[in-house]
């Protein structure tokens, strides 16, 4: 158990699998009750179990929801305020990766990497704003962005719709520490390299990596917890490989 998660209630998106799933088992074990928010049925359920078989059914909940529904991220914050009381974490981990040639980019596709990986973020942040201001306290917010996001790192042939949304995450992540400084909020951002996750495999498999999606979990979970990071906000950690 950490203090600074001690009863958190924490939304992560994309929480049905990989560095999603791995956070909230990593803050649920430390104490914090959690929301697993994603579109793969399934997987979400499965590791609803997996967690709850360690804290507790009371302890953790999945709400189906896709990110890129205005409505839908509405009715995942009312949900989880429904069932836990308060709010004090999110974590914007849901992405999605869509390859291809860029003279062969569908629009519909480059709207719909945007639309997981941007636009969701931006609605489960600016939902996580209201009901903050509405709860009379701050919170903290994770977002989970990419190496492939950064300024001067390397950057592959066909990933141009998934590296444009994963910058756009850190612009966010910068802007939103300002306006969220006034009312205690904080914002930061992991970008982490190649992960072994199944997204990898079938994104780029020609990527090698030691990096696993629980040593990503562990860099979410202590930008999460009140008590060891405080003093951050706005901040990029960039996870590289060692390997």
């Amino acid at each position: 158990m950490r203090p600074g998660l001690q009863d958190k209630v924490a939304i992560v998106t994309g929480g049905g699998r990989g560095i999603g799933a791995a956070t909230a088992t990593l803050l649920a074990a430390d104490g914090a009750r959690v929301v697993l928010a994603s579109r793969t049925l399934g997987e979400l359920a499965a590791t609803r179990e997996r967690i709850a078989d360690r804290v507790g059914a009371d302890r953790v909940i999945d709400v189906p929801t896709d990110l890129g529904d205005e409505a839908a991220v509405v009715a995942l914050f009312d949900e989880t305020l429904a069932r836990f009381g308060d709010l004090h974490i999110l974590v914007n981990n849901a992405g999605l990766f869509v390859g291809g040639d860029f003279a062969d980019l569908d629009v519909a596709v480059w709207d719909r990497v945007q639309a997981v990986n941007v636009r969701g973020a931006f609605l489960a942040s600016r939902e996580a704003f209201r009901r903050w201001r509405t709860l009379g306290h701050g919170g903290a917010i994770v977002n989970m962005s990419s190496l492939g996001g950064v300024r001067g790192t390397e950057k592959f042939a066909g990933f141009t719709a998934y590296t444009v949304s994963k910058f756009a995450l850190v612009g966010l992540t910068e802007s939103l520490a300002v306006e969220g400084k006034p009312l205690g909020i904080r914002v930061n951002c992991v970008a982490p390299g190649a992960v072994d996750t199944q997204m990898k495999e079938r994104a780029a498999p020609f990527l090698r990596t030691q990096v696993t999606a629980d040593e990503v979990a562990r860099t979410v979970r202590f930008l999460c917890d009140e008590e060891e990071s405080r003093a951050l906000t706005g901040a990029v950690i960039e996870i590289h490989s060692n390997g």
